[in-house]
């Protein structure tokens, strides 16, 4: 197979690439992502309740029945920890509400209190991120039961060139393809397609 010198367009500027006759050709010119061949499952997210694991990004409210001054607020950085009153640092990212709740209740007993009571409960998701055929690509707060559809419309809806029934969605060590109505998961990049492409 020959290698053939041809002119495409990327992002709205002219740009000349080495491409390889045929479809390689063709995808370079489009520019983007094309479809994983892997439908995206239908569950809605697992959010909400003691046993959503938390990531970057997410924001819990710690409460400790009886100690209100020991209630704080705390986002998981980007080194995967939370930073609460008293209790110190804690490893969040992967872990569930639940074992969060027992390590600060853990932490606390042998620090402060002699029988802590303690709730947490997650107060802001870590937001989705719209790319592709979108007119405001960015970031977006999550809400429970947003889905591609709803995801689109906070980008501004589709560009003239949108594929309105294509996408992919990109989660840690995963890809799959999307439909209007697929739910979508904190944290999750999604990516709608030209059309064709």
């Amino acid at each position: 197979m020959m290698n053939v010198f041809q002119p495409c367009r990327r992002g709205g500027r002219a740009a000349s690439l080495l491409v390889l006759v045929g479809a390689l050709g063709l995808a370079a010119c489009e520019g983007g992502t094309t479809s994983t061949g892997v439908p995206c499952p239908t569950a809605k997210a697992p959010v909400g309740g003691l046993d959503y694991k938390l990531g970057v990004g997410d924001r819990v409210k710690v409460t400790v029945i009886g100690q209100p001054e020991l209630g704080s607020e705390a986002e998981v950085d980007a080194g995967g920890k939370l930073v609460i009153a008293l209790a110190g640092e804690v490893l969040a990212v992967n872990h569930t509400v639940s074992e969060i709740q027992a390590e600060i209740t853990q932490k606390l007993k042998s620090n402060i209190l002699v029988d802590p009571r303690v709730s947490v409960q997650v107060s802001g998701y870590r937001p989705v991120t719209v790319l592709g055929q979108v007119r405001q690509p960015g970031r977006y707060p999550y809400s429970f039961g947003l889905d591609v559809r709803g995801a689109t419309a906070l980008a501004g809806g589709l560009e003239r060139r949108a594929s309105p029934e294509r996408s992919v969605i990109f989660r840690p060590g995963q890809s799959c393809d999307a439909k209007p109505d697929t739910p979508l998961f904190p944290g999750d990049t999604v990516e709608v397609l030209r059309r064709g492409g």
